[in-house]
């Protein structure tokens, strides 16, 4: 699945739906309502202007003109809530609905090739995570088109805030957030962290989510100190996309585990405070970033620093013979295997509950003459007790998925997950990953 993690570094987008969820839920905590300043006292309270936007070597209109004042004067209050120099980028550019369509389009055409786009369709459907019909790249274009209100390019440097209705609320809170991110590349370089790393699909998730719990609670810190309580109300009521169709463990990889869970372990290092976060931690955490989705899950995992278990995989191909080849090998994750169990029917306090233990994984996907598949997953827990636990939950998927699958407990504890496309493969495929 490295082709998503790619497609989630590369445009490091506010989606609508996790505005309104953040800030609705700051609000039942901090009772931001109740304790803002007075509209009269916010700058980001002056009335909006509609903007349509102009080509980009077209003259500054005056409401070109006034759009840019405050944005700018956004930036500076960014900046001095998240207390990091000013972010050296060019003018942001406020686009439509329809032009985000056209771009997104661009840039899955230049950084999503067909070769990678087919490698995660073969892998989601090894995995029963996709439907037959369903495609990747569509349902990616269908989720981010509906719902991205603005991004930042590391690439090109660049600020985008997509919108219809000129600087509104929405639009306003979406370019804190995204400033927010322009300030964290430019202080600490986004490349190093290397967020879309091959064969590394837990690593990158966790790495997207700091950054993006980072940007979160700025902006929320931004939101509280200059938006009015009828803004804010306005944005925790704001109705939700329409994500009928895609699956949910892709709208939780792209939208709500990077934005809530980044959120709830960013919250934790910077003082629990969303009014007036400390960045110190944070700022840290750059130089040595998370390993895992478990140390975003569970802080104090992160706290004691404890990496994942390197699992061990036998050559899979090579086991089955000629003719195969390998499709996918990497960690998945303990964020990954929760929404995949979530997404196959099991209640999410359970699926919290059978992933908790997660101690390390490793997937192998291989492709065979004939369209054939074969599916190796060993996982390996904290204690017996949760090796059991997930044992029990995926015996129940075993028996919705439209292939051959097993879940067994291996002699040395680990879990082997086996999924394959006819019955004398799954039993190949158990027994090379037992060797």
């Amino acid at each position: 699945m490295s082709g998503l993690q790619r497609i989630a570094a590369m445009v490091v987008a506010l989606l609508v739906v996790v505005g309104a969820v953040v800030v609705g839920l700051a609000i039942a905590d901090g009772d931001a309502t109740a304790g803002g300043p007075s509209p009269s006292a916010q700058p980001g309270a002056t009335a909006s202007p509609s903007v349509e936007p102009e080509p980009s070597d077209a003259e500054p209109s005056p409401d070109d003109e006034e759009t840019l004042a405050i944005l700018r004067e956004i930036e500076e209050q960014v900046i001095a809530i998240r207390g990091l120099p000013a972010a050296d980028i060019g003018d942001p550019d406020l686009i439509t609905r329809a032009e985000l369509a056209d771009e997104l389009v661009e840039l899955f055409d230049e950084e999503y090739p067909p070769e990678e786009q087919e490698k995660d369709n073969f892998t989601l459907r090894a995995l029963g995570l996709l439907e037959p019909g369903q495609d990747v790249l569509e349902l990616q274009l269908q989720l981010l088109g509906d719902q991205v209100l603005g991004y930042y390019d590391d690439v090109d440097k660049r600020m985008v805030v997509v919108t219809d209705a000129g600087l509104d609320a929405n639009a306003r809170l979406t370019y804190a957030h995204e400033y927010t991110h322009a300030l964290q590349d430019a202080a600490f370089d986004f490349e190093a962290l290397e967020r879309d790393a091959n064969e590394e699909d837990d690593r990158s998730l966790a790495r997207i989510a700091f950054i993006e719990g980072d940007a979160t609670i700025t902006m929320l810190a931004w939101a509280f100190a200059h938006l009015t309580p009828q803004e804010l109300a306005e944005i925790a009521t704001t109705p939700q996309p329409d994500i009928s169709g895609i699956p949910s463990w892709l709208v939780d990889q792209l939208v709500f585990f990077p934005y809530t869970d980044g959120l709830s372990w960013a919250s934790a290092l910077s003082g629990g405070d969303p009014f007036a976060p400390e960045f110190e931690e944070i700022d840290a955490v750059f130089a040595d970033p998370p390993d895992s989705t478990e140390q975003i899950i569970d802080v104090e995992k992160w706290l004691a620093r404890e990496a994942p278990i390197e699992v061990e995989f036998a050559d899979l191909a090579g086991a089955l013979g000629e003719g195969w080849t390998e499709v996918e090998d990497t960690p998945v994750g303990q964020a990954i295997l929760r929404m995949s169990l979530e997404y196959f029917g099991i209640p999410g306090e359970q699926a919290v509950d059978a992933t908790a233990g997660w101690g390390g994984d490793r997937l192998v996907i291989v492709s065979g003459p004939d369209e054939a598949f074969a599916v190796a997953w060993r996982l390996a827990w904290d204690t017996p007790g949760d090796a059991t636990e997930f044992l029990d939950a995926y015996r129940t998927v075993v028996d919705s998925l439209p292939f051959p699958a097993i879940v067994v407990e291996l002699a040395d504890g680990e879990i082997l997950v086996a999924h394959a496309s006819d019955d004398d493969l799954l039993r190949r495929t158990v027994d090379a990953a037992n060797d």
